[in-house]
């Protein structure tokens, strides 16, 4: 099944919603107060499972036709059997103040790349949310960000500019990081003589709420990451969302620091409203260990949050000669499980999840006797979590995928997400920037949208419409 992806604002045709009876909401507003009772008497078991078969923004006016479908629908109990899917992709969110980047050697958006504007590679969606300064200076750009819909509904879903964010005096700037389940994460940056210190955002599109996060206290120095040549001795941050509703209202964050001397580990809980310090978990990420942080770190492999813990392949230390291993980490920072790969397996270079069910796509085959070159992808399912059992769900060659006999990852291409409820894998496409979608079931190619050079992260966003306390803000 090809999807149908928009860019919002624009006018695509009529959702599957607007034609399928099944898929329309059951009551709102206009309803009478007869017809309201006699919908309000269905048993919850069976409303359930009509009400599961609604799209999310139409499940969520349903919770406006009584106090009694809205405690069903908002019941975390039952959140379960009312899943939300995938409804699209956030990306290109960055927003800078210009008083305060204007004359920054590490702005981003100042930099050559905007002249490139006309690339043949780029399209009008790149130059959307972009606006010159109007004091004609040639400083900063605003780049509002961008949404793709995959639902094909003309009606907006969310406000991929994050006015109400770019309102805010204390914002000065963010740039999108990572989503999970409903929530987006932005990050701060902070220029100081010291190097560069990252405070974040939380907020959650479907009800514009939002709360702060103060930085770690981590900082790297930007000059030492951008211009050494030696890995050894770049510094860089990579932080993750965790948030799961039917567990907890409260969200975490897991934030890797890796510098010349030690790869350090540190989480925040929003229950807490501090970072942690875990000294026995600071020793595991030590230069020398096990793993390779700053190869981890930089691979452009994605992660997942499944089975209540942050899954992110990692890479084994220089000195080992053991294949990639795919780390489970609590919100805590505590590993707590590690799933070892097999090299007949391929090379992973994604970890996902759909249908309940840990996915992991690896790459194989080369025929020019380099092995960043490969020819063709496979997608492994772990049906046994705890005694790692993967079987093989589908392989497919680089030719049908992307036109091309060979193809070397996070350069050609990479990976965006794997589908939650469908057999879908979507692609970023580095030669003409393009977001595809591949169907496993029918081996169908579909192109989505081109995002432009300078996409950044695309964040898949299923929505999330409660309001939890530890959002508190939205003026």
């Amino acid at each position: 099944m090809a999807l149908q992806a928009t860019e919002q604002g624009s006018c695509p045709p009529d959702s599957a919603a607007d034609t399928d009876p099944t898929r329309r909401p059951l009551a709102l507003g206009g309803m009478d107060c007869s017809k309201r009772g006699a919908v309000a008497g269905i048993p919850d078991d069976a409303l359930v499972e009509i009400l599961s078969r609604l799209p999310a923004k139409f499940l969520c006016r349903s919770k406006c036709v009584s106090k009694a479908w809205c405690g069903l629908i908002a019941d975390r109990l039952r959140c379960r059997k009312l899943p939300l899917t995938l409804e699209g992709f956030f990306y290109g969110c960055v927003y800078e103040s210009r008083d305060e980047y204007r004359d920054h050697p590490f702005c981003g958006c100042c930099d050559e790349r905007d002249s490139e504007s006309d690339d043949e590679d780029g399209s009008e969606d790149d130059k959307e949310g972009s606006s010159e300064d109007g004091d004609g200076s040639g400083g900063c750009k605003d780049k509002s960000g961008h949404f793709i819909n995959l639902l094909g509904e003309s009606v907006p879903l969310v406000d991929p500019s994050f006015s109400l964010l770019r309102k805010q005096p204390e914002i000065k700037n963010f740039t999108l990081l990572d989503s999970c389940n409903g929530l987006l994460l932005f990050g701060q940056t902070w220029y100081s003589a010291a190097g560069v210190t990252t405070s974040y955002i939380v907020y959650n599109p479907a009800t514009e709420h939002w709360v702060p996060v103060p930085s770690s206290g981590f900082s790297s120095n930007q000059l030492e990451y951008f211009d050494s040549d030696d890995d050894d001795e770049e510094s860089c941050v990579l932080t993750y969302l965790i948030f799961d509703p039917v567990i907890s209202s409260h969200f975490q964050l897991i934030e890797f620091y890796h510098n010349s001397e030690v790869a350090l580990l540190q989480t925040y809980s929003s229950e807490t409203k501090r970072w942690g310090d875990k000294p026995r978990e600071r020793r595991r990420w030590k230069k020398g260990g096990k793993w390779d942080m700053h190869k981890t770190m930089t691979s452009m492999r994605g992660s997942t949050f499944f089975n209540k813990m942050l899954h992110l392949i990692v890479s084994p230390s220089s000195s080992s000669t053991s294949p990639e291993l795919i780390a489970a980490i609590d919100e805590e920072g505590k590993t707590r499980k590690v799933i070892h790969w097999v090299e007949d397996r391929g090379f992973p270079v994604f970890v996902g999840q759909s249908r309940g069910l840990l996915h992991c796509l690896s790459v194989s085959g080369h025929s020019d006797d380099n092995s960043c070159h490969m020819t063709e992808l496979s997608v492994w399912v772990l049906d046994d979590y705890d005694a790692e059992k993967w079987n093989l769900k589908h392989t497919v060659s680089f030719s049908e995928l992307f036109g091309k006999k060979s193809c070397k990852f996070a350069t050609d291409y990479n990976v965006t997400t794997i589908h939650p409820d469908q057999n879908l894998v979507f692609f970023i496409q580095h030669w003409d920037y393009k977001l595809i979608s591949y169907d496993m079931d029918r081996k169908e190619v579909c192109a989505l949208r081109t995002v432009g050079r300078d996409y950044g992260v695309i964040a898949p966003y299923v929505p999330y419409f409660s309001q939890t306390p530890v959002l508190s803000k939205k003026h």
